[in-house]
């Protein structure tokens, strides 16, 4: 992730230098794409705010996204909903230019992907945090809850073998064989957090009338995810790549970021 925040920075200073924005609108990605003049980009839903279906309309970030990376080349926007298990096939059989890894539990080898997010594990707590947890140490100690046999479970264990070398009390870690227990010890007040995936962090933390939210900062990542491109399909990444770029350098895409309530650790591009 290093390597692609250093790649990032070096091109965004290029994009400084050298005004190349602009000319987006100019290059001819005809022959990169599956149809004329329009960008067709797969998308299964992955839940708000990201991916979502409203009023018979596929909305959200990724969406979003992906309107912003074809107006940059004049581009009109096809989103072609499929479901999560037929994503690489219709990339590959080239019925899409991109789609939505976020989507794929794992993706093909023969794509190159444009992140736009990095997801992966965070903490949740009791809404309005009775018990002030504000930062990891503050889980030394303290009960808290887990998915077993999740990116969530491996988070909570390598905290412990944090606080066990630095000499401190490690937290008792409950697990839960399902994703939607996990919660109940903290929505309880028994357990003082849980930790949860991406996804359904930012989820239960949109939600109103939930009774946990999530604590800003206490992540560990797992991966980035963005949009899949055939690997063979050098025009089309670049252009891809570029459009991105040049939405991170004009502030775009953390305001867009922000508009969907992602928080700043879900950025890629730091």
């Amino acid at each position: 992730m290093a390597r692609r925040v250093r790649t990032l920075t070096l091109f965004l200073l290029a994009l400084v230098a050298a005004p190349a924005v602009a000319s987006a609108h100019y290059v001819d990605l005809n022959q990169a794409l599956h149809s004329r003049n329009t960008l067709t980009v797969g998308i299964a839903l992955t839940g708000q705010p990201f991916a979502y279906k409203r009023d018979g309309v596929v909305r959200g970030f990724e969406v979003e996204m992906a309107q912003a990376v074809a107006a940059a080349h004049g581009l009109a926007l096809e989103v072609v909903r499929l479901p999560r298990a037929k994503l690489a096939a219709a990339l590959a059989a080239g019925e899409v230019d991109t789609a939505n890894t976020l989507a794929m539990d794992v993706e093909p080898a023969a794509i190159k992907t444009v992140p736009y997010l990095v997801v992966g594990d965070h903490l949740m707590v009791l809404r309005g945090n009775p018990f002030r947890i504000r930062a990891a140490g503050d889980l030394s100690g303290r009960v808290t809850s887990v998915t077993s046999g999740s990116s969530g479970e491996e988070f909570a264990h390598a905290l412990n073998r944090e606080f066990e070398a630095e000499g401190r009390a490690p937290m008792h870690v409950h697990s839960f064989p399902d994703e939607r227990w996990t919660h109940f010890p903290v929505s309880m007040g028994h357990a003082q957090g849980y930790f949860i995936r991406t996804v359904s962090a930012v989820a239960v933390d949109a939600d109103p009338h939930a009774r946990n939210r999530l604590v800003d900062g206490v992540f560990r990542p797992v991966r980035e995810v963005g949009f899949a491109i055939r690997a063979d399909n050098d025009k089309l990444h670049h252009a891809v790549e570029h459009a991105v770029a040049a939405m991170v350098a004009t502030g775009k895409y953390r305001r867009l970021r922000e508009a969907h309530g992602l928080p700043p650790e879900l950025s890629p591009y730091r």
